[in-house]
């Protein structure tokens, strides 16, 4: 028979469903959503006791494996998150987009605390398994929140208090979640606004980094409203190709910079500067300063130039004017960038599409279920070439 406490958090929970519960600040319509699905969708009992599944050693070696790029990109920032907020007895953690656990810190002398309320490597915060929690509420919306204590579906993670926020890709997919938990924390809400805040700064961190990573292969404008934050810590970041084409950009840049809703565009169509400027990149003269089109506002930036192997001739050929509906990328036998066997497939399967699309991006974007943007970005990476431009 249940504890009392695990009664009257059972009955927190059908109240909250029934729109009977004190409002848990302005999360409270979230958070009876995921109570209703976890209950009446998934059958899942609120007041079990039990901790999170735990992947296998195999199973998260898989998992990691996977999840390569995302690891490489996060690893520093999740140090820098904990060293912040470890004097407040907080773990952070990096989970995958199904909320597997694939990262985390957390003081060594803490560790077995935390590994008991499920706050582990492997870890698996889906709500289809543990309902409603901070991780499985981000993957559900793509919107930051703080679960705080018996916000929390499951008995078992009342005592727990999570503050988590969706990290995504170049395209605007989700690709994670960073989340800092901590086993007991004040009782009041209010307590959390710093953390939380903290939390999805290092998620749009995250984001740079896995953008700066994923687009080695591209010139990028870092770029600041303020011309003293340009080195240190640039907000938009903005990829452009050898033909002076945009194809992709961070979630800020996407927010101050009109015209990048549609990618590819033109550098020219959104700022006041030929794309020969920017690309035409030399040691010591990387700073420019620009103007958005149409309302003019100042930006501020430096260049960095692909940082790949390419040969900057074959990159120098391809900015010859081309129309938006062709591929223009163009690499030589004997200047075409090493693929392993991964890489190779993939570039098969792109000019598999294209080819059978006539070379028209759109249609051979629509086959591969990918966005246009990310075909021109894998077009320049693979060294893809139309026949018509060789």
């Amino acid at each position: 028979m249940p504890y009392v406490p695990q009664v009257r958090h059972i009955d927190r929970i059908r109240r909250a469903i029934e729109g009977r519960a004190p409002h848990a600040g302005g999360e409270s319509t979230r958070l009876a959503s995921s109570y209703w699905r976890s209950l009446e969708q998934y059958h899942l009992d609120p007041g079990l006791t039990k901790g999170p599944r735990i992947l296998s050693a195999p199973e998260l070696r898989d998992v990691q494996h996977r999840e390569e790029s995302v690891l490489r990109a996060s690893g520093q920032c999740l140090s820098r998150l904990h060293e912040t907020v470890r004097e407040a007895d907080y773990c952070v953690m990096l989970t995958d987009a199904q909320g597997v656990t694939i990262d985390y810190r957390v003081d060594r002398e803490r560790r077995h605390d935390f590994k008991r309320a499920g706050l582990y490597l492997g870890s698996c915060w889906s709500e289809r398994e543990e309902g409603t929690c901070g991780v499985a509420t981000v993957l559900l919306d793509s919107k930051p929140i703080t679960v705080h204590k018996t916000d929390h579906f499951r008995a078992a993670f009342t005592t727990l208090t999570c503050s988590a926020s969706p990290i995504f890709g170049l395209d605007g997919e989700l690709i994670g979640v960073l989340d800092a938990s901590a086993i007991r924390s004040p009782d009041e809400r209010e307590s959390q606004r710093l953390v939380n805040h903290i939390v999805r700064n290092g998620a749009m961190l995250i984001e740079d980094s896995f953008f700066l990573d994923a687009t080695t292969d591209c010139w990028v404008l870092l770029a600041h409203r303020n011309r003293h934050y340009v080195e240190a810590q640039p907000e938009i970041l903005i990829a452009f190709d050898a033909r002076g084409m945009a194809v992709a950009a961070n979630r800020r840049a996407r927010e101050c910079v009109p015209g990048l809703e549609r990618l590819p565009r033109r550098v020219d169509e959104l700022f006041d500067v030929r794309a020969e400027r920017l690309l035409d990149v030399k040691p010591g003269r990387d700073r420019v300063s620009l103007k958005r089109i149409g309302d003019g506002v100042p930006l501020y930036a430096r260049v960095r130039p692909p940082v790949t192997s390419a040969p900057r001739r074959a990159a120098s050929r391809d900015r010859e004017p081309a129309a938006h509906d062709q591929v223009s990328t163009q690499a030589t036998p004997e200047t075409a960038p090493m693929f392993n066997e991964s890489d190779t497939l993939e570039r098969q399967r792109i000019v598999a599409a294209l080819t059978q699309a006539k070379w028209r991006p759109d249609e051979a974007a629509r086959t591969l279920d990918i966005s246009r943007a990310t075909l021109y970005r894998r077009i320049t990476r693979f060294a893809i070439v139309a026949p018509h431009r060789r």
